[in-house]
């Protein structure tokens, strides 16, 4: 009933249950922190809510960010602030249309970025950070279109983010077979496992990095 109620909510869009979703990370097999992402669903809009800490080559660094999305899935505001052994920047995003606000973390000074030729869509996503990378299974699923702005608040970058439905990494240990994929082929390979019927990630895979991100049941 809930589910049924957050698809109506969102003009038709399945999106996650409100609830709080937990997860821990690895890089080369060692555990380096934890992230969580809360989301409340409202009439026109929905909240993701982040905190996230992590211990990485010895550094201490810790997260927490807001990301807004409207009743088609696409973004609204994000708001971020983050802390490492030297700074405590904060950013921030807002978007209309085809045009975006930000405010990164080298700068107070808004500066506007646009969508990049040939997409309709932004999505947000801050590197090392898991709001976006939640909804994105969710957003690409509604838009039905591979090809985004995603826009990397820190940076105030936009990158022409392409996705598929498809992988050539071997299923994850654990995860059933219903598990959908989708695999971000630019600007960073990742891929993320997510169950089909509630859009929930499960696992985020970052080859790179030798990163994973793993769902806490």
């Amino acid at each position: 009933m809930l589910a049924a109620m957050l698809v109506a909510a969102l003009g038709g869009a399945l999106f996650p249950a409100p609830g709080t979703y937990r997860y821990t990370a690895s890089m080369n097999g060692q555990p380096i922190g934890s992230w969580s992402v809360s989301v409340t669903a409202g009439a026109t809009q929905t909240t993701l809510d982040e905190t996230s800490s992590a211990q990485v080559l010895g550094m201490q660094l810790a997260g927490t960010a807001s990301l807004v999305l409207g009743p088609d899935l696409g973004p609204l505001h994000y708001s971020g602030r983050y802390q490492t052994p030297n700074q405590s920047p904060s950013v921030s995003v807002t978007l209309s249309g085809s045009s975006a606000t930000v405010v990164g973390a080298l700068t107070s000074q808004p500066q506007q970025l646009a969508l990049a030729a040939n997409t309709q869509r932004f999505v947000v996503v801050e590197p090392g950070l898991l709001a976006g990378l939640f909804a994105l299974p969710a957003q690409m699923a509604a838009w039905k279109n591979p090809t985004v702005t995603m826009i990397i608040p820190a940076t105030v970058q936009a990158q022409v983010l392409t996705a598929t439905t498809s992988s050539s990494s071997p299923r994850p240990a654990g995860l059933s077979a219903q598990e959908a994929v989708l695999s971000i082929e630019h600007p960073v390979a990742l891929t993320i496992w997510y169950d089909p019927a509630t859009m929930v990630p499960d696992e985020v895979v970052v080859p790179s990095q030798n990163a994973i991100l793993t769902r806490v049941r």
